[in-house]
């Protein structure tokens, strides 16, 4: 065997280690709102997203930047966000996440009262996947809705971490609704602030081996291979 197909062999073999995937995240959180009266005015904007890899390691994010817009009596206004990342190797991290920020309002000119009926259709999810104790991946995706005084009138999230399941193939998923009813007297607004978002991060604990120890493996390997020929030569 040859210097340089012995070194190709080498590279291959750790290119192909390098590739395999030891472990992952996937979540997302999708929310459709309507009502049964016109919003007078639904926007959201996009308050973090953030992808950050290191070594062998990739990862992508999506969801609902910024729009600006009325909706009609039973229209669906949608605002998402979803993260995922993978290992590709060992010595890799990746962190990525997405959040974004909506409101909308009502408000009552009708010259009566009237009685609003608000629906959050959810539906969200998160996976996470490790090889081994040596990795550590977690995952979360939640939602969260606050009234025009400032209270938190729903908060939930669902969460996976490697730490607490062990290694292996992990996943949760839901669908649900939930839904406020009041009464809106005429001349006034009520308004709905709201946080959709998805995190997730992957870190492998090993180090990566240095170019030069694997360097010299492949000496080693090749003086051991030159001895052998040496002594059936010599034989």
């Amino acid at each position: 065997m040859g210097l340089g197909l012995l070194l190709s062999t080498l590279s291959l073999f750790f290119t192909q280690s390098q590739a395999t995937i030891i472990g992952s995240f996937d979540t997302g959180v999708d929310v459709e709102i309507s009502s049964t009266v016109s919003v007078n005015q639904f926007g959201t904007d996009l308050f973090d997203g953030l992808v950050y890899v290191e070594g062998s390691a990739s990862g992508n994010n999506s969801g609902s930047d910024f729009s600006d817009f009325s909706l009609g009596a039973n229209e669906t206004g949608t605002v998402s966000a979803a993260a995922n990342g993978q290992l590709d190797g060992i010595g890799g991290f990746v962190q990525s996440s997405w959040e974004t920020h909506g409101f909308f309002n009502f408000g009552n000119n009708t010259g009566s009262n009237i009685s609003v009926d608000v629906t959050f259709d959810i539906t969200w999810f998160a996976n996470i996947f490790t090889s081994s104790s040596d990795e550590e991946v977690y995952a979360t995706a939640g939602f969260f809705i606050k009234n025009s005084s400032g209270e938190r009138v729903f908060e939930d999230w669902i969460e996976l971490d490697s730490l607490i399941e062990g290694p292996g193939t992990f996943g949760v998923s839901d669908s649900f609704a939930v839904n406020f009813i009041f009464d809106l007297a005429d001349g006034d607004s009520e308004e709905y602030f709201l946080i959709v978002d998805s995190f997730g991060f992957a870190e492998n604990l090993q180090q990566v081996p240095e170019p030069s120890s694997l360097l010299l493996v492949g000496l080693a390997l090749l003086f051991t291979i030159r001895k052998r020929k040496i002594s059936v030569l010599c034989v």
